[in-house]
């Protein structure tokens, strides 16, 4: 079949005089789409607003111990999440990005091609005292010297010791089912048995207990008609946990041998073993989520009514939602509606079958919605995830409160 078309193909001249219009048409349209596309590609990509550079912002800036990468930015930059703009970043430098060091010079270009730019200086260095070194090994490798996004000892208690652990955690973690002895509660140097460990787990586990359900405000409940007790609830998204101590493996196998290591509040049967995992350092790239992220405020630090600066709250949304670490988030104060106190009803209109009588002013008055405050997400799991607040104003950040793309 394909042979007789191409044998039966015009080859006299009105004929392929015939064929050019059409030819030419979808030429022309092809490049008009190709136009578009890139038009269309160029305006996606590009930033909503230019790039803010502070009104005091240094021409450069030498990087000393103790910096960190979200406080040089916010020296540099009104926006500190728009850092890979300033910085020249595509998508795979921002996943691993070049470690900065101390000594080193950030210099601002103000007039760079494209809109400002940040760089190191390859001949730059910051002032450094003359050390005399005698012969000896490095205990600290040149990567850990590296500055942090955020000051990890802010957020240490939250990676080691989460305040909330997603639904998932719970599903496949071991659990404490015995003592060894006649003990209710474990203390330091206590024995007990434990279910559920699997040999990549490690030998070191942190021990939670459950605690209050988190719901996802966004889901709506199921109706009483269609609760199930051995079906899970949607809404739960993750548990309040209580850190409680640390223990030791001593024995593997199906039922597992443990050692209490540290307590910090006792440690019963039916509470959870989670692997512990060494702290981590964050030096993720601050930026602005690529998809729209619509997420909640779910929980506070303990005690607490309202988080500041360095506060970590919980969000309710994860990676399955896009949320990745190093994502910036904008916090919103909700809208609020009050009673109008200049409001005064009408005597008249108190008077039956009379006609009702206008006011001149509302019954209630609204403050619409307000940006008040930056989180920095350093942590992901599947529906939950950790932030730190960043920037506050007057005010702080509550539960409840909505974060999206800033």
């Amino acid at each position: 079949m394909l042979t007789n078309l191409f044998a039966s193909s015009p080859n006299s001249a009105p004929q392929r005089a015939a064929h050019r219009p059409a030819v030419g048409v979808f030429a022309r349209m092809a490049v008009v789409v190709a136009l578009f596309g890139g038009l269309l590609s160029a305006h996606a990509q590009a930033p909503a607003t230019p790039v803010q550079i502070q009104e005091n912002a240094p021409d450069r800036h030498v990087v000393v111990k103790g910096d960190t990468l979200w406080g040089i930015s916010g020296k540099f930059l009104k926006q500190p999440w728009r850092w890979p703009e300033v910085w020249r970043m595509n998508k795979e430098q921002i996943k691993n990005p070049h470690l900065i060091y101390p000594g080193q010079v950030v210099v601002l270009d103000r007039n760079a091609a494209g809109g400002p730019r940040l760089m190191i200086d390859p001949n730059g260095a910051g002032p450094r005292d003359t050390v005399r070194l005698s012969p000896t090994i490095r205990s600290e490798a040149r990567e850990a010297q590296a500055i942090p996004t955020i000051r990890p000892e802010d957020i240490e208690p939250f990676l080691s010791r989460n305040i909330v652990i997603g639904a998932e955690a719970f599903e496949s973690n071991p659990q404490i089912v015995r003592a060894v002895g006649e003990h209710v509660a474990f203390s330091t140097n206590d024995v007990f048995y434990s279910v559920g460990l699997k040999p990549e787990m490690g030998k070191v586990f942190n021990v939670y207990r459950k605690g209050r359900e988190l719901k996802d405000p966004s889901i709506p409940p199921r109706p009483w008609y269609l609760f199930r007790h051995n079906e899970p609830d949607p809404q739960i998204i993750g548990y309040e946990a209580a850190y409680l101590g640390d223990a030791r493996l001593l024995t593997a196998g199906e039922v597992a041998k443990l050692e209490v290591v540290s307590v910090r509040q006792e440690i019963l049967v039916g509470d959870y073993l989670i692997p512990a995992s060494e702290t981590d350092v964050v030096r993720y790239v601050p930026r602005a989520p690529e998809a729209n992220i619509d997420a909640v405020v779910m929980t506070l630090p303990s005690g607490v009514s309202e988080a500041s600066k360095t506060n970590v709250v919980t969000l309710n949304r994860g990676k399955k939602h896009g949320v990745e670490v190093g994502h910036v988030l904008a916090a919103y104060k909700p809208k609020e509606v009050f009673a109008n106190p200049r409001y005064k009803e009408s005597p008249l209109n108190l008077i039956p079958g009379w006609p009702k009588q206008p006011n001149a002013e509302p019954v209630t008055l609204a403050v619409p919605e307000e940006r008040i405050g930056l989180v920095f997400v350093y942590r992901v799991f599947d529906n939950i995830s950790y932030g730190m607040v960043m920037n506050t104003g007057q005010e702080s950040v509550r539960a409840g409160y909505s974060l999206r793309n800033p």
